[in-house]
């Protein structure tokens, strides 16, 4: 089946979302895929103990705030509803099971195909993020490793590495929370760390460390460097007195997300996370480091990050040093009618991120539909 529409956004998470109830505001209905059964699956996929380190004020998204009952630091159950919420407050009803394969540039617009179906629009939103799309590295050896190996993508909680010896390698934000996790229940708990880390504590002196951050961000750089050595004087000397190296990065400079939180410093302070150099090979039940170290291990967990999950454009768009598509804040380089939203992650937070990006995106793409006005407001306005 073949079907059309003027704007089509790949993703029912919260760019995809945002971005639709956005666009609602100038009367267009954007037609939303999604992969999964339902909005937010990316986050009902997540582990257990998942908590935003981003406040409620600047977690929400736009037009529709996140409850005032709800507290600080949303939890993932929490968010997975307030996006299901977010959905049926703008009469939002993604197309699911969906999997886009293919998306082509035609005369008029775009062609886009999945499993079951066909879609035609003249403007392609990708939204689909980078869960999707998880990194696993290969090293020597490592298929006649006798234990189990898995991506942290699929790491619910502790329980099935109860007695384990457990090595997570690689050490972001997900990864440092997934080790205290497994700590409780694991006979040990190894984290292999490759460049360092940056670490950022949940807040500094009562402040909410995204609003330390958001405040830096809005400063000159010769100031943000001076403001960011003060905030981060003690977390860098907690980094050190725990024997866990500092990543080479500058953190306002840093590509990705902190460690967010002390609660990794202080469980390998405490000896209940061992720290170990980068991986250089695996043998049938041990794992061998940069060090020259080995060590058995039962289950090894890759915290080795993601990659956007934009396979569909396979050679149709660049991509900057990071592995990220080129754009304008949220409008391709390398194609005027396809955008992105949500690929701007950060210490200020995905979606404080979002909350701005989504509002950009749809504007622009109402001008190229022609549903502003000479005055910049909506031709067709609706109201929620």
């Amino acid at each position: 089946m073949e079907t059309a529409s003027d704007v089509l956004i790949i993703g029912a998470g919260a760019a995809g979302l945002a971005t639709a109830a956005c666009l609602k505001h100038y009367g267009i209905d954007a037609l939303v895929l999604e992969a999964g059964d339902a909005p937010a699956q990316s986050w009902a996929a997540g582990y257990d103990a998942l908590k935003l380190h981003t406040i409620r004020r600047y977690s929400g998204l736009p037009r529709y705030p996140m409850p005032r009952t709800y507290p600080l630091y949303a939890s993932r159950d929490q968010v997975v509803s307030y996006l299901q919420d977010y959905a049926r407050h703008f009469d939002i009803v993604p197309r699911t099971g969906q999997r886009v394969q293919t998306a082509q540039q035609t005369d008029d617009g775009w062609l886009v195909t999945t499993a079951s179906d066909t879609f035609r629009s003249k403007i392609l939103v990708a939204a689909s993020g980078i869960f999707a799309a998880p990194v696993e590295p290969h090293w020597p050896g490592m298929e006649t490793f006798r234990g189990s190996i898995q991506h942290t993508s699929s790491y619910k909680n502790a329980a099935p590495f109860a007695g384990k010896r457990v090595l997570i390698i690689g050490a972001g934000n997900s990864g440092a929370e997934i080790a205290v996790d497994v700590m409780k229940r694991a006979a040990s708990t190894t984290v292999a760390i490759r460049n360092g880390v940056n670490v950022v504590p949940l807040s500094l002196l009562g402040v909410p460390i995204q609003l330390w951050g958001l405040l830096v961000l809005r400063l000159p750089p010769a100031v943000t460097r001076v403001v960011a050595k003060v905030l981060l004087k003690r977390a860098e000397a907690r980094l050190q007195s725990a024997g866990i190296p500092k990543s080479p990065e500058p953190l306002l400079q840093a590509h990705g997300i902190p460690i967010i939180g002390l609660s990794f410093i202080n469980a390998v302070r405490e000896e209940r996370i061992q720290v170990k150099p980068a991986v250089t090979s695996f043998g049938e039940q041990e794992v061998t480091f940069a060090d020259g170290t080995r060590q058995p291990f039962d289950a090894v967990l890759l915290a080795t990050g993601f990659q956007p999950a934009l396979g569909y454009l396979d050679g149709l768009i660049s991509f900057d040093e990071r592995g990220f598509p080129k754009r304008d804040r949220v409008r391709s380089l390398d194609h005027p009618n396809l955008y992105f939203v949500g690929y701007n992650y950060g210490i200020a937070g995905t979606l404080n991120n979002i909350r701005q990006e989504a509002p950009i995106a749809a504007a622009q793409i109402a001008a190229q539909l022609g549903k502003i006005s000479g005055a910049g407001k909506p031709v067709l306005a609706q109201t929620h």
